[in-house]
């Protein structure tokens, strides 16, 4: 079965004029895209080309701008979702690490108390604590990365806490 020729034909104007401003099909940016973009990689602070094309492109609002303005409409609007998402990824991350405070305060209680029980002689006791204080750099890592910021600008001296502690719980087992 073939499809009528003025079907085809009308079917390839309005891909052709889809944009309305007859620039080609579907996913190809507009003309105004275009022109704004070399604009800006040619004027914008730190702003090129591409990286333009990359957030306009693909936003159906900056697609369907008629006119610079509209466009930094569009941008704008970007920007205000980026920096709202950032706002919960922060609130998020100074909840957690809030709480990770309150772990290492707790860890640092512990390895004072196990100092203590090493010079006393008492090394069972020291290395039960310095077992348990070993977790907590642990925990603040599952904190961090389950969070909904998933970013951990704490591994490193996580790590190095876990393993300074467990070093002390190995050779205090001895």
């Amino acid at each position: 079965m073939s499809m009528d020729p003025h079907v085809v034909l009308l079917l390839t104007l309005i891909l052709l004029l889809g944009t309305g401003d007859g620039s080609l099909a579907v996913g190809t940016p507009s003309a105004i895209i275009r022109r704004t973009c070399a604009a800006v990689g040619r004027t914008g602070p730190g702003v090129g080309y591409d990286s333009c094309m990359d957030a306009l492109s693909g936003d159906p609002a900056a697609a369907a701008a008629k006119d610079a303005r509209e466009l930094a409409v569009v941008a704008t609007k970007l920007t205000v979702a980026n920096v709202t998402s950032t706002v919960l990824v922060l609130d998020d991350l100074v909840c957690n690490l809030g709480e990770c405070l309150r772990s290492y305060r707790d860890m640092n209680e512990t390895l004072e108390g196990a100092l203590g029980d090493l010079a006393a002689g008492r090394l069972k006791a020291a290395s039960d604590k310095l077992q348990h204080a070993s977790f907590a750099p642990s925990d603040c890592d599952i904190l961090l990365f389950e969070g909904s910021a998933e970013k951990n600008p704490m591994s490193e001296e996580n790590n190095d806490a876990v393993w300074l502690s467990r070093l002390a719980y190995v050779i205090a087992s001895l």
